[in-house]
């Protein structure tokens, strides 16, 4: 049991205004029709930071990219921080002016090598003080994210720490390729983590239980987005390491903390498509009243995904709920973590 109580008090999330339908791709000619989109991975739609004609020549032109990136003609992520960070503010009833002590950006492609994405994001957020950095394990940076700020809420003089996954996937995506331009979608995410002596402070939200991480880098090259380039992926053994690590690392918290499944209130996986999801809670036993996502409707957001889905449902949780998380990248790397909602200090 952890001495220091490590709380999410609050979260947020933000999907850019351009809604990218599957009909969006018959245009393409990628022999990439709606419904078959709508069966192979039951998405139908999800939002981008740039409209779709844009999106189309982004695409077909090369070096396009690198060119509007240079320009300074891309929405920045540091700019799509600024709602799900107020959001959770006002979640976790704070005041505008509340400085985090350290702030952690988790995003698969940031916008410049260097600085750190952390750094573009408190500047943005006109944040003074806060420690920053990046931490990025791609799809799985969520809760590696969550591993790292409670290492150093539990060592350190820092009370609070600062989480942001930002993701720009359609930015990177050969729109030719009809296996992977059809999953992605934009969106971003954050969630702010305080700390307090057991029985001493009384925090709301999601406590942090425990948390796992694990990592396999013989699968390096399956998933990669190389330097200014396209996204890409072997898609047939990606899918199954997905399911495979996404059921392991939750039944070895379920039997770490002697749970099942119909023990928890929701499960919420990386929404890499919903026909994986869907597999995954059900070889684990879950409900779909249990199954939280959103995938069918934003796509694979990343790193941003789960905790999207999270502060999506976040008026929903009720005191002593339990919340599964599970999420897969590229790496490969994989963890899981256990929360439960509370308003009061909770003894195990």
């Amino acid at each position: 049991m952890l001495d220091q109580r490590i709380v999410l008090t609050g979260m947020g999330h933000f999907h850019p205004p351009h809604p990218i339908p599957n009909e969006f791709f018959d245009s393409l000619g990628i022999a990439s029709a709606a419904q078959w989109i709508s069966e192979r991975t039951g998405i139908n739609n999800r939002f981008s930071v740039l409209p779709p004609a844009e999106l189309r020549a982004l695409g077909s032109e090369e070096g396009s990219y690198c060119k509007r990136q240079q320009q300074g003609d891309l929405p920045s992520m540091a700019s799509m921080s600024c709602a799900p960070w107020q959001m959770a503010l006002t979640r976790a009833g704070l005041g505008e002016d509340f400085q985090p002590d350290v702030l952690i950006s988790g995003s698969s492609v940031p916008d410049m090598d260097i600085p750190a994405n952390a750094a573009l994001i408190a500047k943005h957020l006109q944040l003074l003080r806060p420690l920053v950095f990046d931490v990025n394990s791609a799809c799985s940076s969520f809760v590696t994210n969550l591993q790292v700020a409670a290492s150093l809420l539990q060592t350190t003089v820092y009370k609070s720490v600062a989480i942001f996954n930002i993701e720009r996937y359609t930015l990177r995506l050969n729109y030719s390729d009809r296996s992977s331009c059809v999953l992605f979608g934009d969106g971003a995410s954050c969630a702010l983590l305080q700390k307090s002596p057991r029985g001493a402070v009384e925090l709301q939200g999601l406590e942090l239980l425990d948390c796992q991480l694990r990592s396999d880098p013989q699968g390096a090259d399956l998933v990669h987005i190389p330097v200014m380039g396209h996204f890409s992926q072997q898609g047939a053994r990606v899918q199954k390491f997905a399911i495979t690590k996404t059921c392991e690392i939750s039944n070895e918290l379920l039997q770490a903390h002697q749970l099942t499944a119909g023990e928890l209130s929701y499960f919420v996986a990386h929404q890499a498509n919903l026909r994986m999801l869907e597999s995954a809670a059900e070889r684990l036993g879950f409900t779909r009243a249990q199954h939280l996502f959103n995938v069918d409707h934003y796509g694979n957001q990343g790193a941003a995904g789960a905790p999207a889905v999270l502060s999506q449902n976040w008026e929903r949780f009720k005191e002593g709920e339990r919340v599964l998380v599970a999420v897969v990248g590229s790496g490969l790397t994989w963890g899981g973590a256990l929360l439960q909602f509370c308003g009061l200090p909770i003894l195990l």
